[in-house]
């Protein structure tokens, strides 16, 4: 293992938005990411969509996300010029947050780490961690018509990474944001999903050693 810190969280992170890549304490040393992990392990493809398709999504998912988290940091949407197409998943995540009682810790919303993981340093970046009814959760919101099974073991990628960063997470939550403006929260509570996504993990780290597959 290299002799980097065991932990990075926030600014210690070089995080590129735009590659979505995680380098390393040396600036230089790429990581592979929780969603890297599970994409190149084979639980993820969407070879069968049209790349226009997935573009559009992508566009829509970022900045559904950008909005979300500048609520759970407390900000007031309305400073913000919000695109039409994106307000009735906004709306879905705020009622998800009044309804269901989910209060964010504004300092671990879309917050990057790298951690060390079965010796492995991985990044990630959770979109929120909060409590509902008191319990400490890890929450991912996910603004698409379907929903994917590899939500919960993303979750477990970040409950792990989450615990080694010293948060003791009790739940782990995806809420699907819908386009008519409802929400549908999934509670993941089997704890078999750590240890596939540790396979998950090992499989894409020797995928891409092998030169089987690369960090896009």
């Amino acid at each position: 293992m290299s002799s980097f810190p065991a932990v990075l969280i926030g600014e210690d992170v070089f995080f590129e938005h735009d590659a979505h890549a995680y380098l390393d304490a040396d600036g230089l040393t790429q990581r592979m990411s929780v969603t890297q992990a599970i994409k190149i392990a084979g639980l993820i493809d969407y070879s069968m969509v049209h790349p226009g398709v997935l573009e559009l999504a992508a566009a829509r998912g970022r900045l559904v996300h950008q909005a979300s988290a500048l609520l759970d940091r407390g900000e007031d949407l309305r400073d913000y010029e919000i695109p039409s197409a994106c307000e009735p998943y906004i709306e879905a995540y705020a009622r998800f947050c009044r309804e269901m009682g989910f209060t964010p810790y504004p300092e671990w919303v879309e917050r990057p780490m790298i951690v060390e993981m079965f010796g492995h340093r991985v990044g990630m970046t959770p979109d929120a961690v909060g409590t509902i009814d008191g319990v400490p959760t890890v929450l991912e919101r996910k603004a698409t018509s379907a929903a994917h099974p590899s939500w919960a073991i993303q979750t477990a990628g970040y409950e792990e990474g989450l615990r080694i960063a010293g948060l003791q997470i009790r739940q782990r939550v995806a809420v699907q944001l819908l386009r008519t403006g409802k929400y549908h929260p999934f509670f993941y509570e089997d704890q078999g999903d750590s240890q596939i996504f540790a396979d998950a993990f090992r499989l894409a780290a020797w995928k891409v050693k092998h030169k089987l597959a690369r960090l896009a």
